[in-house]
């Protein structure tokens, strides 16, 4: 029980730090084009640690919007599933939280090949990487505990 509520937090945390990430995206976005004083991120510790210097990139937009914006829709599908797989003890929740995880992953992997290219590291980004990382071994581990 405690990899599900793991799970949960995690999740919350992530999408709460999504919601933080976007809403910087598109203030960053409204200050270049209003011209006016760009004011940092707080995770803008140099210029190589800046979440701001990354939402800059052409990569961390996909179709007009930030790549955080995603994630803001895969966090709480990924807490609805675990949770609805708590309730109902079915682990095919935790099977598709799994592969959400992986392609998640996948998808961060893109960003981090990216950014190590430039090189910019976004901390709340690397974060959040690690916790689909964690979510995906929790929701591997309980797929194959034999009690949910």
């Amino acid at each position: 029980m405690k990899k599900i509520y793991a799970i949960l937090a995690l999740a919350l945390i992530s999408f709460w730090n999504a919601v933080y990430l976007t809403f910087a995206a598109y203030n960053l976005q409204s200050q270049l084009q209003n011209e006016s004083e760009v004011t940092e991120f707080f995770c803008d510790v140099s210029d190589v640690f800046s979440c701001s210097n990354l939402f800059l990139q052409d990569f961390a937009w996909m179709f007009g919007i930030p790549f955080s914006a995603i994630a803001m829709l895969v966090y709480p599908i990924i807490f609805i599933l675990a949770f609805i797989g708590m309730s109902s003890k079915n682990k095919n929740y935790f099977k598709a939280i799994w592969i959400m995880a992986i392609w998640w992953m996948m998808f961060n992997g893109y960003i981090i090949f990216h950014e190590l290219m430039i090189p910019i590291i976004c901390l709340a980004c690397l974060a959040c990487s690690i916790a689909i990382a964690t979510i995906a071994i929790l929701s591997y581990r309980i797929t194959k505990d034999p009690q949910i």
